[in-house]
């Protein structure tokens, strides 16, 4: 496996309860995967069909985890911004400035290194698309 940030463990890296990644070229010899990261907000392991709830069914959530790639074993912190600055960083939220979710407690520190930039540098495009939570 290689990892986006030499040094980091996945349960260092993967930042929340459920991500889901789709690596939509499956050919090694053509261009590289595209990546698509889906950060689910207020929603725990357990939430989804998928991972065993009986309850509800979640079939196209189901259906993407069954065809990319379903993270388990990690830990995160309980609230939203910490969170995804530790998946945006590779490492512990304080590490990145990040304290809180409110009253610029929620600010990620602007020279932080991200998997935005690792992916940048191997030649792809990126994108952001929703809540941000992470900075003004």
């Amino acid at each position: 496996m290689r990892y986006l940030f030499p040094g980091c463990v996945a349960s260092q890296f993967v930042a929340f309860v459920f991500i889901t990644l789709i690596f939509l070229n499956s050919d090694a010899s053509s261009a590289p995967p595209n990546v698509v990261v889906f950060l689910a907000d207020d929603a725990g392991w357990g939430d989804y069909s998928h991972s065993g709830n009986k309850q509800v069914s979640t079939p196209h959530i189901d259906s993407i985890a069954q065809r990319g790639v379903s993270l388990e074993r990690f830990y995160v912190c309980p609230v939203c911004a910490p969170t995804r600055a530790e998946f945006l960083t590779g490492r512990y939220h304080p590490r990145g400035g990040v304290r809180g979710v409110s009253t610029g407690q929620e600010r990620l520190d602007p020279d932080e290194k991200t998997v935005a930039d690792a992916f940048k540098a191997a030649g792809y495009a990126t994108g952001a698309f929703g809540k941000w939570h992470n900075g003004t």
